[in-house]
């Protein structure tokens, strides 16, 4: 079979490589759609310290299952499935706490394991048995449906953050998670939702989301315009979606007192500091929190969100590539003239 194989930074090849067999406790998935993700993109462009060359990449899939070993249970060929792809040990002490995405012995789908960035993936039997594998909605296409396991890492972070009514939410950065971000906060009760984007191109493809106030950057200073929108008062949770290290400075002049900042995007690992007023946190009674990752609770949410239509998943999706065209969608993320890209095998 046809297959995306990560060998190194920069170093990705479309190459034939041996289609997986089923074993007795797993299951063979024809992949339908797959989206690249902004890990995808990291392991291309610098690399990432757990990742397992040569791996097939990609995470974010669905498909339909074409072979079920004779020990596997609820599921058959012709299911049609989705996968919330960090798959726990279920027996660790993050495990034992329900902190599935911080699993001591985690196997990640794409970086670990074999991905689904190929015409075929084997999913193995801790997948199935801890709840990672999961039947995709009729309501949901493939396409959408390959949309929520990102998704479901924005349902983790907004748990955390007990983001709802009647909060006002700053969202920083508008790439496809901060886009997620603004429109799941508002499908959770969020009476008014600011997304704040530097770059004027992907200011102008968010107003096709159900966002309450757009700010471009480059235009206007996103403190002045969140204050005006406020009363002065600041946002009661501010989320980062950028990967940038002045957008965390940033999030600590939007929030109110009793606010929220969530530390969503990872930063540069060679400049992840930042000095913060620690009397601003305490006489503020602000909270600072962390969400990496997700859970198959979290991943079932967001398949029910995304059915429910909450989500603008055809405004998300920009591209879609076959397999063979996967370097023309990463070419697309690379320039920002992509949001989300489906690669289809």
């Amino acid at each position: 079979m046809r297959a995306i194989v990560y060998n190194g930074v920069k170093n990705v090849e479309l190459k034939e490589v041996k289609k997986p067999e089923v074993k007795d406790d797993t299951v063979i998935v024809k992949i339908h759609a797959c989206a690249i993700c902004g890990t995808d993109m990291k392991a291309y462009n610098f690399g990432i310290a757990s990742i397992r060359p040569p791996v097939i990449l990609g995470h974010e899939f669905t498909g339909e299952i074409t072979e079920a070993g004779k020990a596997v249970k609820g599921f058959a060929p012709g299911d049609r499935v989705t996968m919330a792809t960090t798959i726990p040990c279920g027996k660790c002490a993050m495990c034992r706490k329900a902190l599935f995405n911080m699993c001591l012995d985690k196997m990640p789908v794409g970086t670990y394991i074999d991905g689904a960035f190929a015409e075929y993936l084997n999913v193995p039997f801790r997948g199935i048995e801890h709840g990672s594998l999961m039947k995709l909605p009729d309501k949901l296409s493939f396409d959408h449906g390959s949309i929520c396991e990102p998704l479901g890492c924005v349902i983790n972070s907004q748990n955390i953050a007990k983001i709802g009514f009647p909060d006002t939410v700053a969202v920083i950065g508008g790439g496809p998670l901060g886009l997620l971000q603004a429109e799941t906060a508002k499908a959770r009760g969020a009476v008014h939702t600011i997304l704040i984007q530097r770059s004027r191109k992907r200011y102008e493809m968010a107003k096709a989301f159900s966002i309450d106030r757009l700010v471009c950057s480059e235009n206007e200073d996103p403190v002045t315009a969140v204050m005006e929108s406020t009363g002065g008062l600041g946002v009661d949770a501010v989320i980062n979606a950028a990967p940038d290290i002045e957008a965390v400075k940033l999030a600590f002049k939007l929030v109110s007192k009793g606010g929220r900042i969530s530390l969503f995007a990872s930063v540069p690992k060679d400049n992840p500091f930042v000095d913060i007023d620690a009397n601003q946190i305490h006489y503020g009674q602000i909270s600072v929190l962390g969400a990496s990752d997700s859970t198959p609770e979290n991943h079932s949410h967001a398949m029910k969100l995304m059915a429910g239509g909450n989500i603008t998943a055809e405004a998300l999706i920009t591209h879609t590539f076959k397999l063979e065209d996967f370097f023309k969608g990463v070419e697309a993320i690379q320039s920002r003239e992509a949001l989300k890209v489906i690669i289809k095998p």
